[in-house]
């Protein structure tokens, strides 16, 4: 850094400090107002420097003036980070013309840069904004107002490409969490003899806390699970993911259900705060006896037989809210031909329409009235109801359902 050592400056080259983007207020005299901030002035005429420098404070409060004369010193003065925009010569001793401005550009790091011209420059100038210069400013036709109106238009830009440039990150991350997310859920249904089986989910955005998973277990048994976690978005997603890792996790080291649920909610207890849990139904269907059972941690589901609904109980609340719960109860039932066993979380029963909901009585009679249809016309057929209901293509909260139709 020895050529800052010759910079001609209104405040000296030194420290290492971090440029700052500036939040302007323009009063009724035009001044623009301003937190202080840096500014890298290039420009090897004295005169012009020394009227450029006294525009700005005149213009602009809060700003600090670097002059230097050589490309060279401005790459090396950019370097210390400084700076929140640069005003730029274009015919410097060491470098002349649009070069000037794509040699700079290419080690300014994002600061945006205004170029200054004379008449006989003009059109290089403008050459030089459309390479990406974000303005420019003609030595012999500006004031105070102009060049600071210019000052502000550049570093006003700039922090719009730098969030526009985080927005697009973010975005990226979130489409790489979904992508993660959507490769837990189930690629298809498992074929069982006697059973037509399918699911369904629509997030609500990026990141989903409905849980489904279809797992076989080592004594030959099926379990179906479901689950919803409190909210929507990331953090559900977050901890609809670490329930499925609890349970796959369970399921190869403990054979009894209720022992999987009781170890699963002190796991997510312990983990969550305070406002998470997560409802969670746990079906089990073996197939030699075709006998289903199930442990309900608060979570609804229904078995549609032909003379109506018959729901399934709920034995115990939601894992998550209290550490030490006893999941040892549970039922069993049996299906007859075109019996359906359907299992949805609360999205869609809470799909609003105005003041009002779907509501589970339009989820069962949807199921009725689509029971001669396959089990994953009834799933696509229950989802279009809902989001008719809604009339909108974007569901309010997360909707999944599991139907499971008896053959």
């Amino acid at each position: 850094m020895d050529a800052l050592r010759g910079a001609t400056s209104v405040s000296e080259l030194s420290g290492n400090s971090r440029p700052r983007a500036a939040a302007f207020i323009e009063d009724s005299h035009g001044m623009v107002a301003d937190s202080s901030f840096e500014l890298l002035l290039v420009e090897d005429n004295s005169a012009d420097a020394g009227l450029i420098q006294a525009h700005l404070r005149v213009g602009m409060k809060g700003v600090e003036v670097v002059r230097v004369d050589r490309l060279s010193t401005a790459v090396d003065a950019l370097a210390t980070g400084r700076f929140s925009v640069v005003l730029l010569d274009l015919n410097l001793p060491d470098c002349s013309g649009v070069e000037t401005f794509h040699r700079l550009a290419a080690k300014c790091n994002g600061t945006p840069i205004v170029v200054l011209s004379g008449m006989e420059d003009a059109e290089t100038a403008i050459e030089a904004v459309g390479a990406g210069a974000d303005d420019y400013v003609q030595k012999t036709h500006y004031d105070a107002q102009t060049l600071a109106r210019s000052v502000r238009f550049a570093m006003e830009r700039s922090t719009r490409r730098i969030t526009e440039r985080e927005l697009i990150n973010a975005r990226s991350e979130l489409a790489a969490a979904q992508r993660i997310q959507d490769s837990m859920y189930p690629g298809r249904p498992p074929e069982i003899c006697g059973l037509d089986i399918a699911s369904g989910i629509r997030s609500a955005g990026i990141g989903c806390g409905d849980y489904y998973d279809f797992i076989q277990l080592q004594d030959g048994r099926h379990l179906v699970a479901i689950g919803d976690v409190s909210g929507h978005g990331m953090a559900s997603a977050i901890v609809m993911a670490e329930t499925r890792a609890c349970l796959h996790t369970l399921t190869d080291v403990k054979s009894q259900p209720s022992a999987m649920l009781s170890a699963m909610n002190r796991l997510i207890y312990a983990s969550t705060s305070d406002e998470m849990f997560v409802t969670l139904l746990l079906v089990i269907y073996d197939p030699k006896n075709s006998t289903f059972e199930y442990f309900n941690a608060g979570h609804p589901g229904w078995v549609m037989r032909k003379h109506g609904p018959q729901q399934l109980t709920t034995h115990q609340l939601p894992i998550g809210l209290i550490a030490e719960l006893d999941y040892s109860q549970s039922d069993t039932f049996r299906m007859a031909t075109d019996d359906i066993l359907v299992i949805p979380t609360d999205g869609i029963a809470e799909t609003p329409s105005g003041s009002e909901m779907f509501g589970n009585q339009r989820l069962l009679s949807c199921i009725s009235d689509n029971r001669h249809h396959s089990a994953a016309k009834i799933v696509e057929n229950l989802f279009t109801a809902a989001m008719t209901y809604a009339e909108s293509d974007v569901p309010a909260d997360d909707m999944t359902v599991v139907v499971m139709k008896a053959e």
